[in-house]
């Protein structure tokens, strides 16, 4: 190529481009602290009853597992291609190429369904205190696909900064919450919360019902693994991968005080419904 000629400028990922705090948040936005509360955990509750944080702890502990060997992983196989490099290096190219599809297919599902959400939270809580329509739910969810794209088009170090705020904003309300429900509790605190004999709904009495609800609550685990895509736009990737993917499945459980603390306020009755126990 000539000297005056105009080069072509070679565009990929941007390297180093963010650290720990970054990557750390990319797994706990992606395992969605609010949406876990409102769409799995209290699921788990109609089987576990008052024995719900013990179910809770038993899916802790399960994922935790899984955090572990996939920051290993992470800590040898550092790639932007995730869970494909390590399913296609750890068993078979064809087997990655499966899980590399399924991801694709899957991912992009999650986003439609919370936009969806946030456009109708949003549209309800402006009718009810300002009076607004209802009916303009369908434009704060645009509103919410359209930042989410820019935020995307924007560069790694953009999307990144804004869900780590998000994210800090979304626990420390959550964590008043929970601190709000321990004062609330009071003298109903008690340990018995993680014996498999608070689960007394019908047909889910004991370790059965335990179990039951722990199928529930991994579900509010996942998304710890979302850090490993950006291995490739992390600094020192070996250390930073691996401690998000384990700290952020740890910080769920700490958030998840939100549904230990609140047993003695909410009782499970036998058919599975809850009451609000009254104050003594």
């Amino acid at each position: 190529m000539a000297e005056g000629d105009t080069a072509v400028r070679s565009e990929g990922l941007a390297r180093d481009a963010i650290g720990l705090r970054e990557v750390l948040f990319q797994s706990i936005t992606h395992m969605a602290p609010a949406a876990a509360v409102a769409f799995s955990i209290i699921v788990g509750a109609g089987f576990a009853a008052a024995a719900l944080p013990l179910a809770v702890v038993l899916a802790l502990i399960a994922c935790l597992s899984v955090a572990f060997c996939i920051g290993e992983l992470a800590r040898h196989l550092p790639s932007a291609g995730g869970m494909y490099t390590y399913v296609a290096r750890g068993l078979h190219p064809s087997v990655g190429f499966l899980v590399a599809w399924g991801y694709a297919f899957a991912e992009p599902l999650g986003a439609p369904l919370l936009y969806l959400i946030f456009g109708n939270v949003v549209a309800t809580t402006l009718s009810t205190s300002l009076g607004w329509s209802a009916d303009l739910w369908w434009i704060w969810a645009l509103v919410a696909a359209v930042s989410v794209l820019a935020l995307g088009y924007y560069g790694i170090t953009i999307s990144t900064g804004a869900g780590t705020a998000l994210g800090l904003f979304e626990i420390v309300v959550f964590a008043a919450l929970a601190l709000w429900l321990v004062i609330q509790a009071g003298g109903d605190n008690s340990f018995a919360v993680f014996t498999t004999g608070e689960a007394r709904v019908e047909g889910f009495e004991g370790l059965g019902g335990v179990f039951a609800a722990t199928i529930f609550s991994v579900l509010a685990f996942i998304g710890f693994e979302a850090a490993a895509p950006l291995a490739e736009e992390a600094r020192d990737p070996k250390r930073t991968i691996r401690q998000a993917v384990v700290f952020s499945c740890r910080h769920r459980a700490l958030l998840r005080l939100h549904d230990l603390c609140r047993h003695r306020l909410l009782r499970a009755r036998p058919d599975g419904g809850l009451r609000r126990l009254r104050r003594r």
